[in-house]
Order: structure tokens, then sequence, then C-alpha cells
């Protein structure tokens, strides 16, 4: 319908012709969408497949993602494999003689007992006040044992090491500049 005197079309015609439009693009978003729900249930299906199959599908992806990274991102992803075995370490945890090899420190087996308690203790000694295992009583060994005096040791030594990091002012960020008081620089410290 156009208006008496003019060659343009009236808002009826234009909210008519609007109405088709965007019930057209709903129709073609909902046919996309579901040729989406098709892909991804096909995707779903192989899954279902390669994991009856024995493949361990978050492995296969992640194969699948280094590979098109290129070895950059092979080797990014096998420098934090490595670091990450010595992070649980510095945590108190104590690998096995396989897991050693998982995390590349093939030769190294099954820690002693004196020497596991030490790593327990160092890990506690670092922990934040209030989280569990952040006292000299948590230790998990009787006090007057040899654990025990190993485990306290590198729990008072780790402590300390944890105290003066603590205590260092934040660095300074990428531009150079140091860390303004509101970034957690003490009163009048440097």
């Amino acid at each position: 319908m156009t208006i008496p005197g003019k060659n343009e079309p009236g808002q009826a015609a234009l909210d008519a012709s609007n109405l088709s439009r965007i019930r057209q693009a709903q129709s073609d978003a909902a046919a996309k969408n579901e040729e989406n729900n098709t892909v991804k249930n096909r995707l779903r299906g192989v899954f279902a497949q390669t994991a009856q199959q024995g493949l361990h599908n978050e492995a296969g992806k992640l194969a699948l993602k280094l590979v098109e990274g290129g070895d950059d991102a092979i080797n990014e992803f096998c420098e934090m494999v490595r670091k990450c075995g010595a992070y649980v370490g510095y945590l108190g945890k104590v690998l096995s003689p396989q897991q050693f090899e998982l995390f590349g420190m093939a030769g190294l087996g099954p820690t002693p007992e004196d020497e596991r308690a030490k790593i327990e203790g160092r890990a506690a000694g670092f922990r934040l006040d209030g989280e569990p295992l952040s006292t000299e009583t948590d230790s998990p060994y009787d006090i007057g044992s040899i654990k025990g005096q190993v485990w306290l040791r590198a729990f008072r030594d780790a402590r300390g090491e944890r105290d003066t990091v603590l205590s260092m002012p934040p660095p300074a960020p990428e531009g150079g500049e140091p860390a303004s008081k509101g970034d957690g620089a003490e009163d009048g410290g440097a």
C-alpha cells in the first residue's frame, strides 16, 4: 500500500516486508542450526565409536591440536608437562617410577621414606597460613620419629624461605614501572 501522492511505500508495507525478511532469516538460521546439530551429532557418534575402540578421546583431541600447532606447540606442551611434574613434587606428592618417566625424569625411582617426609614437610612449609597442613602440628609423622624430625626440619626451612618470598615487593609490571601502593607495595617501601 502506498500513500497517495508519494512514491514511497507506506509503513504497513515496510512492516509486512520486514516481517517476511525476519521470518526468512529465522527459517534460514533454524535450518543452519539443524545442519550444525547434525554435524555435532555425527561427531558425537565418532567419539563414541573411537572410545569403544579404546581411544582416549581427550588425548586424541590434544594430539591433533598439537600437530596442527607444529613443533613449537609440541615443545611448549612437553615443557609444560615437565614443569607440572616438578610442581607436583613441590606440592608434596611423591611420584611413582612410571610417573617419573612420564614427566621426563627417567632414572629416578621410588623415594625413601625419610626423603618422602622431607618432600612432604617442605610442601607443607610453603602452604599459606590457614591452609590444611600449614602448621608444625599438622605433621603426619610422630614427632619423635626420624621421619617426624625430617618433616619438621624441612617444614621450618621451607617456612623461612616462604616468609622471605612473601616479604618481597611485587615485581614491576612489564613497562618497567615500579608497583604502586595499590598494587601491594608496602607503605614507605622502595
